[in-house]
C-alpha cells in the first residue's frame, strides 16, 4: 500500500481520536496552570479545580452569606474558585477600585449585558469606554438637574400613602372591636414605589403599579426568575455565545413580548422611538427635561440610549426597594430604634419644621438619627452584594498574597459592612445608635477626639462602598435612592405603626447579587397624629 494511503487510514481513523486527545491534555494542562497560580491561597474544599463552589452557591441565592462565611474562616482574602479570590479587607477593595489602580471589571460583567453584542454602563469593562459612557449619563442621573427629581419623587410617596390607605390599614369595628389586619407585602408593594419612582423620573409619568397594587405587566416577577441563571451564566463568559445562538434567541425576552422583561423592553423601545420623532418633528420644545430627554438630546445613539434607559430603570429599582423594605423590618423588630426615630420625626414634625405634604430632601438630611437609620440599613444588608469582580492584566500583591495578572478578584460585602473592628462586637446588629455614638465622640479634643474622627471617617468610608464610592464605578444613583430613603421613612413613619405579621418566620428570602423579597408582611395601623 502507498504511503499516502496509509496517511490518509490513519488519519481517517486516528485523527479526530487524536484532535480530542490534545484537547483535553491542553484543558488538563491549563486546570492545572490555574490550580498552581493561587494554590498559596487558603479557600474551601476544592476550590483550586472548578468553579462548582461558586456555581452551586450562587445558584441557591445565598452566596452573599457563604462569602461572608469564607471570609471570617480563611482571612482577608480567600481562594473561591480556580481564578478567582474574595477580599475582604476594606482599605485593599478601596485601592482595588480606585480610579488609577488600572484594574478594570472582569468579563463576570459580560453576563449582564442586556443587549449580548453592546456594552452598557453597567457592563462596560474597558475604562475609557466606560469612562465616556458614564460623561455622557451625568447629567440624567441628577447633575443640576436633582432638584427638578424631587417633584416626581413627592408625587410617588404620596401615592404610597394613597396606598397604604386604601388597601392595607388594619380596620376596627366601631360597633364590636373588632380589629381586621389586612398585612401588607413589602416585598412587593416597595418595589411598586420604587418602580413608579424611577419611571417617572426617566420617562415623565410613572408606570402605574401603586395605582394598581400588582405587578400588571409581570415585569417585576419575569426579571426576578431570571436572575439567578443570569448570575450562574456570568460565572462562566465563554458560554454567553449561547445566548447569540439561532436556537436560543426566539426563547430570549423580545420587544414584541406582552408581558415580563420583553414588555419592558417595548415600553423602552417605543418611548425612546417617540422622543425621536418628537425631536425630528420639533414638538418636544417644551417638554420638562426627564432622564430620557437628557439621554436623547446627549451624543448617546438611539441604541444606546435605549439600553442606558433600561439600566436606569432596572438597576436603581430592586436595590432602592430592597433598602427601604429591610431598613422598616430591622426597625420594626429593633424597639428602641424605632422609637428614637419616631420621636426624632414627632418633635421635627411638631415643631413645624417639615414641609407638607412631604418633607423635602435637605430638612431629612437634617435629623441625626433619620441619617443614621438610613446608615445603619444600607449597612447591614447592603442593596448589592454580588460579586463585582475586577481584573488587572498585571500581577498584584493584594493582603501580602501575590495575585497573577487576570485573576477575577471579588468583595465579600457582608463580611466588608459586618467588621467588627470597625463597627464594633455588635456589627451583624442593627444598630443605628453606632452612629450617634460615633459622632459624638468625634467632637472631642485632643487624642481621643482625633481618634475618634479618624474612626468615624473610616466608618463612613467603608458605608458608602454599598455605592462602590470613591471609584470609576460609584453608583449614578445614589443620590437619588438616598433621598427616596428619607423621604418614605420620615412620612410612613410619622403616619403609620408597622409591625412584623410573622415574627417567627418574617418572609423568605433568595440573593442574587441584590436581595429578592417574599411575604414580607407587615400589619400597619393609622397613627393618632392631626396632619
Amino acid at each position: 500500500m502507498a504511503p499516502a494511503s496509509l496517511l490518509y487510514l490513519y488519519a481517517r481513523d486516528y485523527a479526530p481520536m487524536a484532535i480530542l486527545a490534545t484537547v483535553v491534555a491542553y484543558y488538563i494542562l491549563q486546570t492545572y496552570r490555574k490550580y498552581l497560580q493561587l494554590q498559596h491561597i487558603p479557600g474551601p474544599s476544592g476550590v483550586g479545580w472548578t468553579k462548582w463552589w461558586l456555581a452551586k452557591h450562587q445558584g441557591r441565592g445565598n452566596l452573599c452569606c457563604d462569602l461572608e462565611e469564607v471570609a471570617y474562616k480563611h482571612g482577608p482574602i480567600a481562594r473561591i474558585a480556580p481564578d478567582w479570590v474574595l477580599v475582604s479587607d476594606p482599605s485593599e477593595i478601596r485601592r482595588i477600585w480606585s480610579v488609577h489602580s488600572g484594574y478594570r471589571r472582569s468579563d463576570w460583567y459580560r453576563g449582564f449585558r442586556f443587549d449580548p453584542n453592546r456594552d452598557s454602563l453597567l457592563t462596560a469593562s474597558n475604562n475609557k469606554e466606560h469612562h465616556a459612557i458614564r460623561l455622557k449619563l451625568l447629567q440624567g442621573y441628577g447633575g443640576k438637574g436633582l432638584g427638578d427629581q424631587e417633584i416626581p419623587v413627592d408625587k410617588a410617596v404620596l401615592a404610597f400613602i394613597e396606598l397604604i390607605d386604601r388597601e392595607y390599614l388594619t380596620t376596627t369595628d366601631s360597633t364590636n372591636g373588632h380589629v381586621t389586619p389586612r398585612p401588607m407585602d413589602g416585598a412587593r408593594v416597595f418595589l411598586y414605589f420604587s418602580q413608579d419612582v424611577n419611571s417617572a423620573i426617566e420617562f415623565g409619568e410613572p408606570f402605574g403599579y401603586m395605582q394598581m397594587n400588582s405587578d400588571f405587566n409581570g415585569i417585576i416577577e419575569a426579571f426576578e426568575m431570571m436572575m439567578g441563571a443570569t448570575n450562574v451564566m456570568a460565572l462562566f463568559p465563554p458560554l454567553l455565545w449561547l445566548i447569540k445562538s439561532p436556537l436560543v434567541k426566539p426563547l430570549l425576552p423580545k420587544p414584541t413580548d406582552k408581558t415580563g422583561v420583553g414588555r419592558l423592553l417595548g415600553i423602552v423601545q417605543e418611548k425612546v422611538q417617540q422622543r425621536y420623532r418628537e425631536i425630528e418633528n420639533n414638538e418636544n420644545v417644551n417638554r420638562p427635561r426627564d432622564v430620557l430627554q437628557s439621554f436623547v438630546t446627549s451624543s448617546l445613539s438611539p441604541t444606546e440610549v435605549e439600553a442606558e434607559a433600561l439600566v436606569h430603570l432596572l438597576g436603581g429599582t430592586d436595590t432602592t426597594a430592597a433598602a427601604l423594605r429591610t431598613t422598616i423590618f430591622y426597625l420594626s423588630v429593633k424597639p428602641t430604634a424605632y422609637n428614637t426615630l419616631r420621636a426624632e420625626i414627632d418633635a421635627f414634625f411638631k415643631a413645624g419644621k417639615a414641609t407638607r405634604p412631604v418633607i423635602t430632601d435637605t430638612e431629612a438630611k437634617s435629623l441625626p438619627y433619620l441619617q443614621a437609620v438610613i446608615k445603619e440599613g444600607l449597612r447591614i444588608w447592603p442593596p448589592i452584594t454580588g460579586l463585582m469582580a475586577k481584573s488587572s492584566e498585571k500581577d498584584d500583591i493584594i493582603c501580602g498574597k501575590k495575585i497573577p495578572a487576570g485573576t477575577h478578584v471579588a468583595w465579600a460585602a457582608l463580611a466588608v459592612m459586618r467588621n467588627k473592628e470597625l463597627f464594633g462586637e455588635d456589627a451583624q446588629q442593627f444598630e443605628p445608635g453606632r452612629w450617634i455614638a460615633a459622632a459624638k465622640e468625634a467632637k472631642k479634643e485632643g487624642q481621643e477626639g482625633e481618634a475618634a474622627r479618624t474612626r468615624l471617617k473610616e466608618m463612613e468610608s467603608v458605608q458608602s462602598m454599598v455605592f462602590v464610592m470613591g471609584s470609576r464605578w460609584e453608583c449614578l444613583g445614589r443620590r437619588l435612592a438616598l433621598m427616596e430613603m428619607g423621604k418614605v421613612l420620615f412620612e410612613l413613619l410619622l403616619r403609620y405603626d408597622f409591625a412584623i405579621a410573622d415574627p417567627v418566620k418574617p418572609f423568605q428570602w433568595w440573593n442574587y447579587g441584590f436581595t429578592i423579597h417574599e411575604k414580607m408582611n407587615f400589619i400597619v395601623t393609622k397613627r393618632d397624629i392631626p396632619l
